[in-house]
């Protein structure tokens, strides 16, 4: 506590007291002073500092010599706006030490400090600039859960209603039936055994030419999240429909009921009707195994089914198994990255069930794809 000697030799000789502001009782009205000045006589902020010592409150004479008026009560010690009426006073926004003072929620000279904001000649420290909740407060703004933060779309989009269908895995290496001109216009990308560059459209799939000089399924093709639409994005086999066109999914079942995730047909298969056979990295073969020519002697589990697979259902296995195998490939991490978006957003779910509808197919897609 800071203590102020009063030098003013008249002030001695009337009133022959020292005037020492500390941190004394701020919820009563002044009962000795002069009934007109309640908090002293510098208006809502007194003189000097962010409730400081003698300045905020008045001087020693304007409440009374008894002091139950004067420079300690009332408009004390720390607080920012001097009487009880609330606009800055001792309990309320911009008080003693709690929310707008000094050191709590609105901390020393930040938002609800000293000056700017809840300060000695501002508004007091009312509730909304140097208050409890607001920018001064203890929520501030960007609290618990920012824009596209950390939660990978733990909540969920309006649902939306549908055809009843269901899902699949794969990621065969193979190039996709709608790369070719014969299937698509324009055609989806296809990208050499490094998975990056793309290679013209009339260039032989590796599933044919039975080597790694062959045409491949683009790395980025491998699914993933966007928070700013709190949607995933995707590539899927499907029958019956053109290429290019696109679906929007919302899961029904497992751990990703509810999520939703807009996906684009590159690819038919031997698959039943409203079955997605989604392209995921290590979510098996299939038949037509294009990945022992670009990948030889890489271990990518289970024919159906891959990783999860062959790790018994096991979510966390099927990831390090999938870092196992594309670690050292070149562009690896980008199939790595399909593998972690599976095990998180995706929960590692087993075939869920969906409904879906059709949908315009947005940019993100059309630019990976080319379609």
């Amino acid at each position: 506590m800071h203590c102020t000697r009063i030098a003013s030799v008249f002030i001695l000789a009337t009133l022959g007291l020292f005037g020492c502001s500390g941190e004394g009782p701020t919820d009563s009205p002044a009962q000795g002073g002069t009934p007109a000045q309640v908090g002293g006589s510098s208006a809502t902020g007194g003189a000097l500092s962010d409730g400081g010592a003698v300045a905020t409150g008045g001087s020693v004479a304007t409440g009374g010599r008894s002091g139950v008026g004067g420079g300690v009560q009332t408009g004390g010690s720390r607080a920012t706006g001097g009487s009880k009426s609330g606009t800055g006073g001792a309990n309320p926004t911009g008080g003693a030490i709690s929310t707008g003072g000094n050191l709590q929620t609105g901390g020393s000279r930040a938002t609800g400090g000293a000056l700017p904001t809840g300060g000695v000649k501002a508004t007091g420290g009312v509730s909304p600039t140097g208050g409890v909740s607001p920018t001064g407060g203890a929520k501030a703004t960007g609290g618990a859960s920012p824009t596209g933060g950390t939660n990978n779309g733990s909540t969920l989009n309006p649902p939306i209603t549908g055809t009843n269908g269901t899902t699949t895995r794969y990621w065969d290496c193979a190039k996709p039936s709608c790369g070719w001109t014969a299937n698509a216009n324009p055609v989806a990308y296809s990208c050499d055994s490094n998975g990056m560059n793309h290679v013209n459209a009339n260039t032989q799939s590796g599933w044919d030419t039975k080597n790694s000089s062959g045409a491949f399924e683009c790395y980025n093709f491998a699914p993933w999240y966007d928070s700013s639409t709190n949607l995933s994005y995707g590539f899927v086999a499907f029958n019956g429909a053109s290429c290019g066109t696109c679906f929007e999914l919302q899961f029904t079942s497992s751990s990703v009921n509810g999520k939703q995730m807009i996906v684009q047909v590159v690819n038919v298969g031997n698959i039943s009707a409203n079955q997605f056979d989604m392209l995921i990295p290590g979510g098996g073969v299939g038949v037509n195994n294009a990945c022992q020519y670009e990948w030889p002697g890489v271990n990518i589990g289970s024919t159906n089914g891959g990783f999860l697979t062959a790790a018994n259902g096991n979510g966390a296995s099927a990831q390090t198994a999938c870092h196992n195998a594309f670690g050292s490939l070149t562009n690896g991490a980008k199939l790595i990255a399909g593998c972690d978006w599976f095990a998180g957003w995706f929960a590692s779910a087993n075939n869920p069930s969906v409904i879906y509808k059709q949908v315009t197919c947005p940019s993100q897609l059309k630019q990976v794809s080319g379609m």
